[in-house]
């Protein structure tokens, strides 16, 4: 029954309570018609710190199903014979994962992550990659603080080499990081070294992938060293692949193919894959569509990485032919490049601290992070044209951060999982119908202008995508996250400078997180000229509806208590974030 474990924490939200989840887990998991095996193998399985993270996760998931289930309960559009099902099948799956998981750990499962073929790199690719930016000790930034492998702390450097050793265990050898993830390559190198010389791995055995970025500076010779930098911080003689870091503007391209005396940078990579350094290049893009479509026609690059989500393309959300980069992947297929999918998780919905309405859509069948990796690994049948990605990464700040893609990935090949990744994209099309007409989900993007086009760079294209996300799939923390970087660009904008001056003064991370958020006291009608009329009043409606529920200047200007609860009330339990999988604070992060 419910009762049994529904947790109560007086105190605030139990969900935040550790230890209560991790006895919500023991007493659920101790059932017989549970997975009392999965408790046994945690308990002896040597890295206590992962098995206290996935008691917690478990339960975070059961909390928040029983939570749900009690807060719609009392609905009279609420079924309660049908939600009792639902919620019974939802913690049927999470028993289902915990038998796996039970499996993994005990070296009883034999199944490893499938790999497919990675474009014409010719590389076997798991359909699971390791991404290495939140392992690492810190960002190095502003200025470098860890330089030497002595400067770590012993306790980072260990967990670095288990997760790399779980991740490589379970068939997930794709290793990739980058120059700018703080002192990550020093640590690879190091945990490479280690499991390379106990004889745990094998360099042929690895897929490693590493990018550096660009800039209007940088000579060819300076990139070449910086390269070559990069190879002996990871200790490698050669990467399996190299990415442009961040191609996400005209410049950059400008940079790799006329870059005037100072030489073209595409000429340094062509060499280094000449001399076998660098044994395929690709480009690592948040760029508008356009800007990554010129990329891949140049036909130099074997792959990318790039967004794609079934919730949106983030950056690129409004943009192109279907208002994302749709067009971008069929593209790369055509040209046999290697299609890599970025943030899978974070980037494509904060899917591992989704919404209830978000769990609702996907549940019973999957729990959001599965869903988003089954979408993306039956992209072929779900796309009319029939484009596929490759593969898509997790960034893992512990090892028990991999156990949710794993199980996605070992079960993602059967025509049961088929059917089911059906049923969601049709539960989920029908929703998106329901909530926003069915021409306004054909055509939102019709003419609708992100920050490159719009007079004083307004991301209106991104700020309808968010506004169509919430309503559909209620994941406003995820929208106040992206809008807040809109805020802030918006803060430092200077109507009285050209659009030209202004996105120069806001230095490099424009490109990275472009565009400015909604004025209402602005006249939007210059950068809707090409918009369907119909849909003008629409796109106005949709930049004022993400404003008011994610602005943090018009959640500031709510004078008084009463007056700032009454707005929080506002919010539809739909809208809150049921679980966080994530019950630590990743090592860069914590200063």
């Amino acid at each position: 029954s419910l009762s049994d474990h529904t947790a109560h924490d007086k105190e605030g939200d139990p969900l935040s309570n550790d230890e209560l989840m991790k006895k919500v887990a023991e007493d659920f998991l101790s059932k017989p018609t549970t997975c009392p095996g999965f408790l046994a193998a945690i308990r002896e399985h040597y890295d206590q710190k992962s098995s206290s993270d996935r008691l917690i996760k478990v339960g975070r998931n059961i909390t928040a199903t029983i939570n749900y289930a009690d807060a719609v309960s009392g609905r009279d559009c609420e079924d309660p014979i049908a939600r009792g099902a639902k919620t019974d099948a939802s913690l049927r799956r999470l028993v289902e994962e915990c038998k796996t998981l039970t499996r993994i750990l005990t070296g009883d499962e034999s199944r490893r992550v499938p790999t497919v073929r990675f474009g014409k790199t010719e590389l076997q690719m798991p359909i699971v990659t390791l991404g290495c930016m939140r392992f690492q000790q810190s960002w190095n930034r502003p200025n470098p603080t860890v330089t030497s492998i002595d400067q770590v702390d012993k306790e980072c450097q260990e967990n670095l080499v288990k997760i790399i050793r779980y991740a490589v265990s379970m068939g997930v050898n794709h290793i990739e990081t980058a120059l700018g993830y703080g002192c990550s390559e020093l640590q690879i190198g190091a945990a490479l070294k280690t499991l390379f010389e106990a004889g745990e791995i094998k360099r042929e055995d690895l897929i490693i992938q590493t990018k550096g970025g660009i800039s209007s500076s940088t000579t060819p010779e300076q990139y070449r060293q910086t390269i070559l930098d990069q190879l002996a911080r990871l200790g490698l003689d050669y990467v399996d692949l190299f990415s442009v870091h961040g191609a996400n503007t005209y410049d950059h391209y400008d940079w790799l193919y006329n870059h005037g005396e100072t030489g073209n940078l595409i000429d340094v990579l062509r060499e280094l894959k000449k001399e076998g350094k660098v044994r395929n290049i690709g480009f690592s893009t948040h760029a508008p569509v356009d800007v990554t479509r010129k990329m891949i026609s140049e036909g130099d690059f074997d792959y990318l990485n790039l967004h794609h989500h079934f919730c949106g393309d983030y950056t690129a959300s409004g943009d192109g032919e279907f208002g994302g980069n749709l067009e971008n992947v069929r593209l790369a297929n055509e040209k046999d490049m290697g299609v890599f999918i970025i943030s899978a998780y974070d980037k494509g919905g904060r899917l591992y601290a989704p919404s209830n309405k978000l769990r609702d859509l996907t549940l019973p069948e999957f729990e959001p992070m599965e869903y988003g990796s089954m979408w993306l690994w039956h992209h072929s049948r779900l796309d009319e044209a029939g484009s596929q990605p490759h593969t898509i990464v997790c960034g893992a700040a512990r090892p028990s951060d991999l156990d949710q893609p794993i199980y996605a990935a070992l079960n993602t090949q059967t025509d049961e999982t088929a059917t089911k990744v059906d049923a969601v994209a049709a539960r989920i099309r029908m929703t998106k119908v329901e909530e926003l007409g069915e021409d306004w989900v054909k055509n939102w993007h019709a003419g609708v202008p992100n920050c490159s086009d719009a007079e004083q760079g307004t991301q209106i294209g991104n700020m309808v995508w968010l506004s169509n996300a919430i309503k559909v799939f209620g994941i406003l923390d995820f929208a106040k996250d992206r809008y807040a970087t809109l805020e802030n660009n918006a803060a430092k904008w200077d109507y009285s400078k050209s659009k030209e001056d202004n996105v120069k003064a806001m230095g490099p991370g424009w490109p990275w997180m472009p565009g400015c958020a909604y004025d209402e006291s602005r006249d939007y009608s210059n950068d809707l000229k090409d918009v369907p009329e119909e849909n003008v009043a629409k796109v106005v409606e949709a930049m004022a509806f993400v404003h008011k529920y994610c602005s943090k200047v018009s959640a500031a200007s709510v004078a008084g208590e009463e007056k700032k609860e009454e707005k929080k009330g506002d919010v539809p339990v739909e809208y809150e974030t049921a679980y966080d999988m994530r019950p630590w604070t990743a090592y860069p992060e914590r200063g």
